[in-house]
Formats: C-alpha cells, sequence, structure tokens
C-alpha cells in the first residue's frame, strides 16, 4: 500500500526528520531524471530570486551549484544551447541554461544584450568600434560582436551614463 504523506508546518521539521532517519531504509522514493531536472530548475530560479538578480546568481553546471556575484561576470556567451558565463579573473563557467533565462535574471542591472549571442557587464566595457562588422571591447581586450540593429540602443544608453554623470 502506497501513501503520500504532505507536511506544511513549521512545528513538525524536527519529528519529521527524525522519523525519517529511523525508517530510512522503509522509504523510496522514485522519480524520472526529467523530474529532478525540473525541480532542480525551479530551486535555482528561486535560489536567485532569493539572492538578489542585480548582485549574485546561483549557476548549476555539471554536478555543482555556485553563487557568484554578478559584478565578477565580464559578458555570457551563448553556444551550442549553452552558455559560458566569463570572470574578471580570467576563468569561465558553463551551464546548461540558455542566454534569454540569465537575461531575465539580470534585467535593472548593468547588463546589456549586444548581440545574439552575448551579453556584456557594461561595467567592463571599453569601447565602442563602430564599422562594417560593429565590436565592443571589454577592459580585458575581449572583443564582442554587436548586432547592428542594437547600435542606436547602446548608443543611447551611453548618452545616458554620460547625462547621469
Amino acid at each position: 500500500m502506497e501513501r503520500i504523506i504532505i507536511i506544511d508546518d513549521n512545528n513538525c521539521k524536527r519529528e519529521l526528520s527524525d522519523f525519517l532517519e529511523a525508517n530510512k531504509e522503509h522509504i523510496r522514493f522514485n522519480t524520472s531524471l526529467n523530474n529532478i531536472k525540473s525541480s532542480a530548475k525551479g530551486f535555482f530560479e528561486e535560489l536567485t530570486a532569493e539572492l538578489g538578480y542585480e548582485e549574485k546568481l546561483a549557476i548549476s553546471s555539471n554536478q555543482n551549484i555556485e553563487i557568484v556575484h554578478t559584478r565578477d561576470i565580464t559578458h555570457l556567451e551563448d553556444f551550442d544551447q549553452k552558455t559560458k558565463l566569463y570572470f574578471s579573473n580570467n576563468t569561465f563557467i558553463e551551464t546548461s541554461s540558455n542566454l534569454d533565462s540569465f537575461m531575465n535574471k539580470l534585467k535593472g542591472s548593468n547588463f546589456i544584450r549586444v548581440h545574439y549571442n552575448y551579453i556584456i557587464n557594461f561595467d567592463y566595457f571599453s569601447k565602442l568600434i563602430i564599422s562594417e562588422t560593429p565590436t565592443v571591447v571589454l577592459n580585458n581586450r575581449k572583443t564582442i560582436p554587436v548586432n547592428p540593429d542594437v547600435i542606436d540602443g547602446l548608443l543611447n544608453y551611453i548618452n545616458d551614463i554620460e547625462s547621469n554623470k
């Protein structure tokens, strides 16, 4: 006979923990890999929201969850349905989350999508080269392609920063 028990009471946590520890050989948990992935995704989103998207992010990579400061991220790159987050210390983290999910988490911060495959942290912006193939140069000399459709928005963003000084 299978039973499902849901307890949503803070006063029962200790008792539930004691019960689970005493009966662990009788407790089974069956689920699919897709259910685990879905639950983990929700967990990461809640954790990131709890940490505050402007300050820290919870990044899932391989079997790890890393908490990173957004101020340390220089740029993000989309490739092969994955995202690489590059940091000011010349390291990177690869995650299976897509670039759109990061753009949503970073809304309202200093991150700008300059290309279909790139988001930059404007704190690391050095210069914009307007040419046949426009590019942004970061402080670490990394060059990022710029979609010509976003140049006007990027120039407006730069002008807004200048006018707020």
